[in-house]
């Protein structure tokens, strides 16, 4: 598996792990859920924050690692 197909699979996780718990929130709320639901507690709070950081800090890696070998690619002419 190349470099590029690493990059891309980390990259959609990434954006998995960051975007479900929004879209799951939103799509809650458009329902009319949070006021008849059960309280989710500070348990489910932690769990979100939890997997959004994952998924933050997963597409910065992929950020950061693709500004790497950009540089590297102008640097020494290669592409």
């Amino acid at each position: 598996m190349g470099s590029e197909d690493y990059l891309h699979a980390l990259e959609t996780m990434g954006k998995i792990l960051l975007f479900t718990p929004i879209l799951l929130a939103l799509l809650l709320f458009i329902m009319g859920f949070p006021g008849k639901g059960p309280d989710m507690g500070s348990d489910a709070v932690f769990s979100v924050n939890l997997m959004m950081s994952a998924g933050f800090f997963t597409l910065l890696y992929v950020s950061i690692f693709r500004y790497r070998e950009g540089v590297r690619e102008a640097e020494y002419g290669e592409g």
